[in-house]
């Protein structure tokens, strides 16, 4: 159980969007969820909201092109964004969603930030990078957070964090450190993020 998470808020699937036009009205505050295929996003969104197949785990990393749309407590969203570094796609489908994301990115009115999983085990790629240099370019927030923490033992955790955070420190646009780590398995870390988050939804826009 998250003891950060309002029990009485009910989350929702809105709905999943290929294009714009499939987009919801923005009215309310939005945070994303960003971050490599098989990163453990769409697990770390169940555990979070407490619901065990809200979001849909593809046993396919990188098989769910939609951005879907979740309504908590019709208070705010979570939007949950395609996975990248996909494989075995051709090249003009993945500009199509390619195209779709920087759409919403950088012209989502309510977007309030997103969140940047990182696999602690994996590091952070070009792949990763990239999202984050795309985010500074539309002035968007971004939260690091690590998953899949229960993988690694304490001193190659410790380490592991240090080197994630010595590598995004200089990013232009990082402006929601430290680094929080998590993990959807234990749900070690989950109450951290949560607070985050809703330091994230209170603040001014």
């Amino acid at each position: 159980m998250n003891h950060l998470y309002d029990s009485n808020w009910q989350a929702e699937f809105i709905t999943g969007a290929v294009d714009p036009r499939g987009f919801p009205e923005a009215s309310l505050p939005e945070i994303a969820f960003a971050g490599r295929s098989n990163v453990g996003k769409s697990s770390l969104l169940n555990r979070l909201l407490n619901r065990k197949n809200l979001a849909r785990v593809s046993r396919t990393p990188g098989r769910t092109r939609e951005i879907n749309f979740f309504a908590v407590g019709g208070r705010f969203l979570f939007v949950d964004l395609p996975g990248y570094g996909y494989a075995k796609v051709p090249q003009d489908q993945r500009r199509v969603w390619d195209r779709v994301m920087e759409h919403y990115l950088s012209g989502r009115t309510k977007l309030r930030a997103v969140v940047i999983l990182l696999d602690l085990r994996r590091g952070v790629t070009h792949l990763d990078l990239a999202l984050m240099e795309l985010l500074a370019v539309t002035g968007t927030a971004w939260l690091p957070v690590a998953t899949k923490i229960d993988k690694l033992k304490s001193n190659p955790r410790r380490q592991a964090l240090k080197d994630l955070h010595e590598a995004i420190s200089g990013i232009p646009g990082y402006g929601l450190p430290p680094v929080v780590p998590v993990s959807a398995h234990t749900n070690e870390g989950m109450d951290a993020l949560w607070s985050r988050l809703r330091s994230i939804l209170d603040a001014e826009p």
